[in-house]
């Protein structure tokens, strides 16, 4: 809920400071984790698979794919396979690299920019954090909320060199939503909050928890009345409404399916402008209606109306993101997940500390907080819905540990003792949480720890440069290794960790879960060139009675190889085979 009075931001210095300070930390983070994983880094082997992933497909648009064609020309069977991602996503990538490439050169502006777009990122996301807590207290909670913020894990985890994916992003624009929430209610913060939506829908719809999070606070802040709040739904809904308009005009992507809802697609955006003309008429309605329970009466009723027309308009949307997943793949693939699953499903203890632990501290200290300040009614509804929506799915936990250091961030402003200072420090300090998870799985989840270890090693620089150097060719190999062969090696691969590939990645299941005589077969029809897995490859739960007699099962068993399977000598833990 938003103060009705707009607070004071004191003068520029205090804000130039606590900017100066974001920067340093920004620099001096960037590069204490730039020289940890400088080995990977200047061989452009980025973090995760979405990384390298995103590195290909700014790619492929500098080098003549066109803007609305999203699909990925070597992966999938056939001619390729449709990515869900946005350009919205690559502009900032792909503007570094045609600013850095005439100076230093193709890899060097690679990476450069995977160095450095996170650290802007990184930085203004300490900055928000910072203005939030004013938002939410004073000035004297700047300095220590950046300082938390620099260190709540898992959200600085999405920032380190190399994490050019598109959650960086996401997390930056549902912070320019929480500000404008906060903010004092009227049309320049409505028109803000509307645009932050908008931009982060079209990117994707992880954050879709968050939104309809903030979307709670938003209807309740409109209950109270005033001018103010109908001037904030009405920017809200013309600026939601205007830019999802504007991207479906110059965005739409060249594959634009009805069966999934996962991002930009016509079920999404369907739903996305029947939610903008909802606030639309509340913005509008608000000023006829005096009285909070004439305000209730109205607003459930188009809330009841926006639903029914929402499932009518766009009911893929409520089978979730995976709802046009192939069966097989939504059983042995995506229910193994772990950022899709719940926090409480999570394989170890350790994960579920250190990734839930700050969020739901958090949420509890803004619940206490709210108790003597009713600015923080607000916020602290937005900390239980979005601690509750972490429970369900633990990637909600990217964006609410950022957060979730401000009311830690405030009590230490507000604390002059030391000693009481101390407590507050170690429960808003999110690496803290990490450590001590990073301590639990080691002692008690001593194999899982090591399956991580393996299959991080599996593609280290060095064996996947060794297969870039073999001749062009199909490539079939398990979902781990597949953005690695595509982003470090010119072959083309089958299967991908991205679920509009339903084809490919069955093929790929259905090669190395047949007896070998059949993948044989099946090699040849699909013209497989290579064969590669790691040791550590389709042994997730689910798949144990599916491989025994299996390709996989020999291939990974002391025997040797079909004779159809040459052994190809890459180094390494990763294990590759020539198709005769």
């Amino acid at each position: 809920m938003s103060p009705q009075e707009p607070f004071r931001t004191g003068t520029k210095q205090p804000f130039l400071r606590i900017s100066w300070l974001a920067l340093a930390l920004t620099f001096a983070l960037s590069v204490a984790w730039t020289w940890k994983d400088w080995a990977d880094l200047e061989v452009l082997r980025l973090p995760d698979n979405d990384d390298v992933a995103r590195l290909q497909q700014v790619r492929d648009w500098l080098n003549g794919q066109r803007f609305n064609d999203l699909m990925q020309y070597r992966s999938g069977l056939g001619a390729g396979a449709p990515m869900h991602w946005s350009r919205l996503a690559d502009a900032g990538p792909a503007l570094l690299l045609l600013v850095l490439k005439p100076l230093v050169g193709s890899h060097a502006a690679e990476l450069v920019m995977a160095i450095a777009y996170p650290a802007i990122l990184f930085f203004v996301y300490l900055l928000l954090v910072a203005r939030i807590a004013v938002r939410l207290s004073d000035e004297r909670s700047r300095v220590f909320a950046i300082l938390l913020a620099a260190f709540a894990f898992p959200t600085i985890s999405l920032f380190v060199p190399g994490r050019i994916d598109h959650h960086g992003l996401q997390i930056v624009l549902i912070l320019v939503l929480l500000d404008a929430v906060l903010a004092p209610a009227g049309l320049r913060s409505g028109i803000i909050a509307g645009i932050a939506t908008a931009a982060s829908l079209a990117i994707g719809l992880e954050t879709a928890p968050e939104i309809a999070a903030m979307m709670v606070v938003m209807g309740i802040g409109w209950l109270r009345g005033g001018r103010g709040s109908n001037h904030f739904a009405s920017g809200f809904a013309a600026s939601l409404g205007s830019v999802t308009l504007l991207l479906l005009a110059v965005a739409q992507p060249q594959v634009w399916p009805e069966a999934w809802c996962d991002g930009f697609t016509p079920n999404s955006t369907r739903a996305t402008l029947i939610v903008a003309a909802g606030w639309a008429l509340l913005g509008s309605a608000g000023a006829k209606l005096t009285t909070w329970r004439l305000r209730m009466a109205v607003g459930a009723a188009l809330g009841a109306v926006t639903l029914f027309l929402v499932m009518g308009l766009a009911p893929t949307c409520f089978a979730g993101p995976y709802g046009a997943l192939d069966p097989l793949l939504q059983k042995v693939w995506m229910r193994n997940v772990s950022e899709a699953r719940g926090l409480f499903e999570q394989k170890t203890v350790g994960t579920v500390i250190g990734y839930g632990g700050l969020v739901l501290a958090g949420a509890v200290a803004a619940m206490i907080r709210a108790r003597h300040d009713w600015r923080w009614l607000g916020f602290a509804l937005f900390m239980v819905l979005g601690a509750i929506a972490s429970i369900l799915q633990v990637r909600v936990t990217y964006i609410m540990a950022g957060v979730a250091v401000i009311p830690f961030a405030v009590a230490i402003a507000r604390q002059n003792l030391p000693v009481k200072r101390l407590p507050l420090w170690l429960c808003g300090a999110g690496m803290l949480w990490n450590l001590l998870a990073v301590q639990i799985d080691t002692a008690q989840a001593g194999p899982v720890v090591l399956a991580k270890k393996a299959q991080n090693d599996c593609t280290a620089p060095g064996p996947i440069h060794a297969i870039a150097a073999l001749p062009r060719g199909r490539i079939m190999a398990p979902l781990e290794l597949d953005s690695y062969l595509l982003s470090m090696t010119p072959h083309h691969v089958i299967a991908s960790l991205y679920h509009r590939n339903n084809s490919g990645d069955l093929a790929m299941y259905r090669f190395f879960l047949s007896v070998p005589e059949r993948a044989h077969a099946q090699a040849r029809a699909e013209r497989v060139a290579y064969v590669a897995l790691c040791p550590e490859s389709l042994q997730e739960d689910g798949l144990a009675p599916l491989r025994p007699g299996t390709l996989v099962a020999r291939l990974q068993s002391p025997q040797p190889p079909p004779e159809w399977l040459e052994p190809v000598s890459v180094g390494g833990a990763v294990r590759v085979y020539k198709v005769r």
